[in-house]
């Protein structure tokens, strides 16, 4: 009996909508010099944009880029190409899932280890030089 209830706790749980998203499979790839990230929606009732927030372990979140909804069943990805230009190392992201009244509500936070060549960081300072 107690394990029933706990199995269904969880499944409620896992279920339970974000301000009427329901989102899966959130996951990070750090490829090269660019950190992937992607997600699958079943239901986006009233959302209007999500938010790619991410931040060092010690910072604060901060967007990186956004994403229109799609509607219901949806899956996207997301590609952060400046993610080399701050110190290699351990990263946070979530999702911020932002309705058309304004109200939002967040993912879980997903953490990468990101490294990045030594000739990709000196080649974003020599173009910045020519900006």
């Amino acid at each position: 009996m107690k394990n029933t209830l706990l199995k269904t706790a969880l499944v409620f749980l896992l279920t339970i909508p974000l301000l009427g998203v329901y989102y899966s499979d959130f996951n990070i790839v750090s490829d090269s010099n660019n950190v992937i990230l992607s997600w699958h929606t079943n239901q986006e009732e009233g959302l209007r944009e999500t938010s790619i927030e991410r931040k060092v372990v010690n910072g604060a979140f901060s967007s990186v880029g956004s994403i229109l909804a799609k509607g219901d069943n949806s899956s996207y990805t997301f590609v952060d190409e400046n993610a080399f230009k701050i110190q290699d190392g351990v990263y946070k992201y979530r999702l911020k899932f932002i309705n058309a009244d304004g109200t939002y509500s967040f993912s879980s936070e997903q953490t990468i280890t990101h490294l990045t060549s030594v000739s990709k960081k000196t080649w974003g300072s020599i173009k910045a030089l020519f900006r």
